[in-house]
């Protein structure tokens, strides 16, 4: 008789170690495994691609674009223009605070982040880490830390807007505005947002998902949202290292059936 198990007759399992195992428990842990993993694969399987085409090596980065274009192309295909214009001024010291909550969806949360970050660089606002919503879609108690690379975080953006991992201990307990902001609005709103920081010094978000508007903003802010979500924002440690682990498995077994 077969082992249930798969013990013996069909070949030798492999299993997860019990780290992995564990981080697959949540959620939102294991959606991000699965986007980090289909990553790592496209971009396995677009080098291949690229290497069967025979296009020629690049021998320097692409250049970014020198003037107010968001998206770039160098032959190979585009690129974001992350890097600030000559105009763009180092983060203003500033007592103000400003707490978020981040809701929805995975992606949904990634995106949500990334336009507090431009809201905190708009309002001259010092960001504390966001928390997750672990109520109304999740139901999972995973903080940041946990989904995503919180030190890179911190330090990709220290030249953007200044984040800090908690309040300062004086303000723990202090009155807190709280402030939906409205969907789709620019800058001149997040103007009028300021003067809530007269009367306090820390204001709650409690929602990430007000989506700035796609146009009207500085080219700067744009620029700064695409520089917190392709390389300030990026899953932690335990995650990468799943997805890789797993995208290596899946091109193996491509591999395999295309013999």
């Amino acid at each position: 008789m077969a082992n249930p198990r798969g013990g013996g007759g069909g070949g030798a399992r492999h299993h997860l170690p019990l780290r992995p195992r564990r981080l697959l428990r949540s959620p939102i842990s294991r959606c991000a495994v699965l986007l980090a993993a289909s990553a790592a694969l496209l971009l396995v399987l677009s080098l291949r691609q690229v290497h069967r085409v025979g296009l020629p090596p690049r021998d320097h980065p692409p250049a970014q674009e020198p003037n107010e274009q968001l998206w770039g192309s160098d032959g190979y295909g585009s690129h974001a223009c992350v890097t600030p214009t000559s105009r763009y001024m180092a983060p203003k010291g500033s007592e103000r605070y400003m707490t978020v909550r981040s809701n929805g969806g995975l992606n949904q949360m990634r995106t949500g982040i990334c336009d507090m970050v431009a809201v905190a660089r708009l309002v001259n606002a010092t960001l504390v880490i966001p928390q997750l919503d672990k109520r109304s879609f999740w139901q999972d108690t995973s903080t940041f830390k946990d989904i995503f690379n919180e030190p890179r975080f911190i330090k990709a953006l220290e030249g953007d807007v200044s984040i800090v991992n908690d309040l300062p201990q004086s303000l723990q307990s202090v009155p807190r505005a709280r402030k939906h902001f409205t969907s789709w609005s620019g800058a001149s709103y997040y103007e009028e947002v300021k003067q809530l920081w007269k009367d306090h010094k820390v204001v709650h978000i409690p929602k990430s998902d007000s989506r700035l508007a796609n146009n009207g903003l500085p080219i700067d802010i744009q620029r700064l949202r695409c520089r917190c979500l392709y390389q300030a924002l990026r899953f932690s440690d335990p995650i990468e290292n799943l997805g890789k682990v797993l995208s290596q498995h899946n091109t193996y077994n491509r591999s395999f059936w295309s013999v």
